[in-house]
C-alpha cells in the first residue's frame, strides 16, 4: 500500500470515529459533539486542499486530537474506548506532532490518575515512544512516570505489562542514543565539567546532545529510586521498588556498554553513582556470619536479602565483563568482595552465586589476563587472580573440612552431603545401583552433578559461557537451576546436593584452559600434543612476564585443590579431567622454565600413581611438600587408615603387589604386600602420557617420573625382557598372598608397549632433553645398585630402558657414550 492510500484510508477512519464519537455526545457532551464535527469539516478540507494529505495531517494534529482528548475527560468507558482507539491510529501512521504527543500524555496521565483503561494507557504509551522520537524531555520523563505508576496498582496484569513495558521504554531511550551519535552533530559541545554532575539535577549536562541528555537523566535517576532518594527528572514517582530499579540498571549496563565507553559522562554515573550504590548494598551480605553470635547492637545486623543479594551479582558480572577498563579500581574491590564471599560464615546460596559468578569470568582469558596484568603483577595491588584460586580450592577444602567456626562446626554441613552408595572393592551393590560421579574425603560423600561422555579425554576449549564447562561436561541438574537467573524468588530455594562443588570443580578446569590459551598462544589438543616433544625457546617471547605471574599466582591454589581432587574422586571421567588439568599445568611451568611449580605438579600425579602411604623419599622432597603444605596433604597421624580405606572404597583394587624395596629406607620399612586400584593405574597411565607428549621440558624432573614408574612395574610384576621391554611374570607369593586381577593381567602388554614406545620416541628430543634423561636413568640405576649391596633383589627398569634408548639414539651416539659407558664402567667394577 502506498503512503497517499495508507493517509487516505486513515483519514476516512478518523472521520468514521468522529462521527461516533459526536452520535455518542450528543446527548450528555455537548462539547465532545460540537468539536467532534469542527475536526470532521478540518479533515475534508485538508483532504480536498492537498495532494500529500499527511504533510497536512502532522501540523494540524494537535488540533485533530482535541474531540478525543475531551472524550477521555468525560470517564465514560465507551467514549475512552473509541478515543483511545482513534489516537493510536494517528499515532501508528506517524501522524503526531511534538505538541500533539504532549497532549496525548497529559490525556493519558488523565485517565491514569482516576484509574480508568489502564492496558490501554499502557498500549498507548509504549506506540507512541516506539514508533519515532518526537517524545523528549519532561513529556518522556511524564511518559515513563505514568508506566512506573501502572506498575505499581493492585492489579497483577498491569503489573506485569506495565513491567514489561517499562523495560522496552528503558531500551528505547538508549537506542535512541545510539541513532543520535552515528549521525555527525553539526552544534559546538561544550566542554564537561564532572563537578557539576556530582550534585545532580533535572537538566542534562551542555555537553550531551538531546536523545543522549534524556538517557543520562533517566540512568541518573534509576541510581536515585534504588537508593532510595528523590529523582531529579522523573518527577511524579510515588514508589520504586529496589528489586526492580537493579534490574533495569542491569538491563542499560548489559545492552549499551558502547554508550558509557564513548561519553565521559555516562562514565562518570557509573564509577560516582552505580558502583558506591553496589558497594553499600552489599553490606548486609559482608557483616552478616552465619551460625555466629550476634553482638549485642541496638540495632540488630541485617540479613542478605536473597532478591537484592542476586541483582547486585548480575551487575558485578556485567560491571566486571563489560566495563573494566573503566572500572580497574572498583573492579579490584568487586572481585575482592566475590572471594569473601566463598567463606565459609557466609550463607550457601551466597557462596554458590558467588561461584557463578566467578566461573563466568574464568572462562574468559583476555579479562583473566587483565586481572594478572593490573593486580597481580602490581607491587602494592590486590593479588586478585591468586586470591580467585585459593578462594575455591579453600571452599572446596571446607566441604570436607571442619573449619573451626565455620557450617561444620556449627553442627552444619558446608555444602549438601549425600549418602554414598554401598561399596564393595570401589564397586556398588545392589539391584539397578549405578555409580554417581561424586568425591569422597574423611568420610564426607559429596555428589558431582554432572555427566563426563565416556571417552571423551580430549577437550576442545570453548570460550563461551553456557553454565558448563562445555569440553569436558554436560551439567545435569535434576532441579530447577539454582542460578543468577532466579530473580523471581523472594526466598533462596533449596541447593541441589553438591552444587557448590561442581561449580567449583568447573571454575577450576576453566581457569586451567583459559591459563593455558594465554601462556600457549592456542588450545593445543591431546592428539596435536602426541611425539611434541622438541624444547621451545621462549626466553623472547615479549609475553614472557605476564605468563610466568600467570603461573606464580595461581599454581600453589590450582595444585592445593587439584590434589584434594584427583584424591577424592569417585569418577573415571572426573579424574581423567583433573588429571589432564594436572598435565597441563606441569607442562606449562615446564614451558617457562619454572621448575619448582613444575616438579610439585609431576609429583602430584605421581603420589596418586602410588598406594596410599607409600614411602618414598624422592617425592617428599622439601620444595615438594612445602608447596602441598599450603594445600591438601595426605597426614602422617591423622586418619591414614581410615584415608587407606577410603581409597579402597573410592576406586576398585586391581592388583596386590610386593613393595620395591629402596636402599635410603631400612630393610622394614616396606612390610607387607601393597595395593594398587584402578585409580593409581589411571594416573599412571596420566603419567606416561606427560612425560611421552612433554618430554622436552621434564629437565631434571624425569628422575620423579622414572621412580615412581619403576615402583609401580615392580609392584605389577612387569620384568625387563633382553631387548629391554618389560614383561608380565604372574606373581605367586603365597607369604604374601600377591595377586593381579585378570584384567590388569590382560592390559599388562598394552602397559610395557606403551613403557617402550615412551623411551623409543626419546629419538625426538633434542640434544639437552635426551641428556637429562640419560641422566636421570643413570641415577636411578645406580639407586637400586646400591640394594645389591646389601643383598636384596634390585630393579632392572632403569638398565633395560638405557638400553632402549640408547638402540633408538644410535645415530646420535656421542650425546650419549659418555654419560652411560661411566656408569656402566662404574656399575661393574663395583
Amino acid at each position: 500500500m502506498s503512503k497517499s492510500e495508507a493517509a487516505r484510508k486513515l483519514l476516512e477512519s478518523l472521520q468514521g470515529d468522529l462521527r461516533t464519537l459526536s452520535s455518542e455526545g450528543k446527548r450528555k457532551y455537548a462539547n465532545v459533539k460540537e468539536v467532534a464535527e469542527a475536526v470532521q469539516l478540518k479533515l475534508r478540507t485538508l483532504s480536498s486542499r492537498n495532494e500529500d494529505i499527511m504533510s497536512g495531517l502532522v501540523p494540524a494534529s494537535n488540533e485533530i486530537i482535541q474531540p478525543f482528548v475531551l472524550g477521555c475527560e468525560t470517564k465514560n468507558p465507551k467514549l475512552i474506548q473509541i478515543c483511545l482507539a482513534s489516537v493510536q491510529k494517528l499515532i501508528s501512521h506517524e501522524a503526531v506532532s511534538m505538541t500533539a504527543a504532549n497532549s496525548i500524555i497529559n490525556m493519558l496521565w488523565h485517565l491514569m490518575e482516576v484509574g480508568l483503561e489502564e492496558l490501554k494507557l499502557l498500549q498507548t504509551a509504549i506506540l507512541l515512544l516506539t514508533t519515532n522520537s518526537v517524545v523528549q524531555h519532561e513529556s518522556l520523563a511524564k511518559a515513563l512516570v505514568l508506566c512506573f505508576r501502572l506498575h505499581f496498582t493492585k492489579d497483577s496484569t498491569t503489573i506485569n505489562t506495565a513491567a514489561a513495558i517499562i523495560k522496552q521504554l528503558v531500551s528505547v531511550v538508549f537506542e535512541r542514543v545510539l541513532t543520535e551519535d552515528k549521525v555527525p552533530s553539526q552544534a559546538l559541545v561544550e566542554e564537561i565539567s564532572l563537578e557539576e554532575l556530582k550534585t545532580g539535577s533535572k537538566v542534562p549536562p551542555k555537553s550531551l546532545q538531546p536523545c543522549a541528555g534524556d538517557a543520562y537523566l533517566l540512568f541518573q535517576d534509576l541510581c536515585q529510586l534504588v537508593n532510595a532518594d528523590q529523582p531529579f527528572w522523573l518527577v511524579g514517582m510515588t514508589e520504586m521498588t529496589r528489586t526492580f530499579g537493579l534490574e533495569l540498571l542491569e538491563a542499560i549496563l548489559t545492552a549499551f556498554p558502547t554508550i558509557f565507553a564513548q561519553h565521559k559522562e555516562f562514565s562518570f554515573l557509573l564509577k560516582e553513582r552505580v558502583c558506591p550504590l553496589v558497594i553499600k548494598l552489599f553490606s548486609p551480605s559482608l557483616k552478616y556470619r552465619q551460625g555466629q553470635p550476634t553482638p549485642a547492637s541496638p540495632t540488630p545486623a541485617e540479613k542478605p536479602f536473597f532478591p537484592i543479594v542476586i541483582r547486585l551479582l548480575r551487575i558485578v558480572g556485567t560491571l566486571i565483563q563489560n566495563y573494566y577498563n573503566l572500572l580497574m579500581t572498583e573492579c579490584e574491590i568487586f572481585l575482592s568482595l566475590l572471594v569473601k564471599f566463598l567463606e565459609p560464615e557466609k550463607p550457601v546460596w551466597q557462596r554458590c552465586l558467588a561461584l557463578e559468578v566467578l566461573h563466568k569470568l574464568s572462562v574468559q582469558p583476555d579479562l583473566i589476563r587483565s586481572f594478572c596484568m593490573s593486580y597481580d603483577m602490581k607491587p602494592h595491588s590486590t593479588k586478585v587472580f591468586r586470591d580467585m584460586v585459593n578462594g575455591v580450592g579453600a571452599f572446596i577444602q571446607s566441604q570436607f573440612v571442619n573449619v573451626p567456626g565455620g557450617p561444620a562446626a556449627q553442627g552444619k554441613t558446608p555444602d549438601v552431603v549425600g549418602t554414598p552408595p554401598s561399596l564393595v572393592g570401589g564397586l556398588p551393590v545392589g539391584g539397578g545401583v549405578s555409580p554417581q560421579p561424586a568425591l569422597m574425603y574423611r568420610g564426607v560423600w559429596i555428589p558431582l552433578i554432572m555427566v563426563i561422555p565416556q571417552g571423551q579425554t580430549r577437550p576442545t576449549f570453548s570460550p563461551k559461557y553456557t553454565g558448563v564447562a562445555a569440553d569436558y561436561f554436560t551439567f545435569l541438574l535434576s532441579h530447577d537451576k539454582y542460578s543468577l537467573e532466579m530473580l523471581d524468588k523472594v526466598e533462596p530455594p533449596a541447593i541441589p546436593d553438591g552444587y557448590g562443588l561442581s561449580l567449583a570443580f568447573y571454575f577450576l578446569m576453566e581457569t586451567v584452559r583459559s591459563v593455558q590459551l594465554l601462556v600457549e598462544g592456542v588450545s593445543v589438543s591431546a592428539s596435536q600434543m602426541d611425539g611434541v616433544n622438541k624444547q621451545e625457546n621462549v626466553q623472547d617471547d615479549p609475553e614472557r612476564e605476564v605468563k610466568e605471574e600467570l603461573i606464580n599466582s595461581s599454581w600453589c591454589g590450582m595444585l592445593a585443590a587439584l590434589s584434594l581432587l584427583v584424591d577424592a574422586s569417585t569418577d573415571e571421567s572426573a579424574t581423567e579431567a583433573v588429571l589432564k588439568s594436572l598435565q597441563i599445568f606441569a607442562s606449562l611451568c615446564g614451558r617457562l622454565k619454572m621448575t619448582t611449580p613444575r616438579d610439585a605438579f609431576i609429583t602430584a600425579i605421581c603420589k596418586s600413581s602410588l598406594p596410599p602411604h607409600y614411602t618414598l623419599t624422592v617425592l617428599n622432597t622439601s620444595q615438594s611438600s612445602q608447596s602441598l603444605q599450603k594445600g591438601h596433604t595426605r597426614s602422617s597421624s591423622q586418619d591414614l587408615q581410615t584415608y587407606g580405606n577410603e581409597a579402597m572404597e573410592r576406586s576398585q583394587v586391581v592388583a596386590v603387589g610386593t613393595p620395591l624395596p629402596t636402599a635410603s629406607l631400612p630393610i622394614g620399612a616396606h612390610s607387607g604386600p601393597v595395593m594398587l586400584t584402578a585409580k593409581n593405574l589411571q594416573c599412571m597411565r596420566a603419567l606416561l602420557s606427560l612425560a611421552h607428549c612433554h618430554g622436552g621440558i621434564l629437565d631434571t624432573a624425569w628422575h620423579l617420573v622414572l621412580t615412581t614408574l619403576q615402583h609401580l612395574v615392580w609392584i605389577l610384576g612387569l620384568k625387563p625382557s633382553s631387548g629391554g621391554s618389560l614383561v608380565a611374570k604372574q606373581q605367586v607369593n603365597e607369604a604374601s598372598n600377591a595377586v593381579i586381577t585378570t584384567a590388569v593381567m590382560a592390559d599388562m602388554p598394552v602397559l610395557s608397549a606403551v613403557l617402550s614406545r615412551l623411551f623409543e620416541s626419546s629419538r625426538y628430543l633434542n640434544d639437552v632433553a635426551l641428556h637429562h634423561l640419560i641422566d636421570a636413568l643413570c641415577k636411578l640405576s645406580s639407586e637400586s645398585m646400591e640394594l645389591a649391596y646389601s643383598n636384596r633383589e634390585p630393579s632392572l627398569f632403569a638398565v633395560a630402558k638405557l638400553l632402549e634408548t640408547g638402540r633408538v639414539n644410535l645415530d646420535r651416539v656421542e650425546i650419549l657414550w659418555r654419560p652411560v659407558t661411566s656408569h656402566l664402567l662404574e656399575v661393574s667394577v663395583t
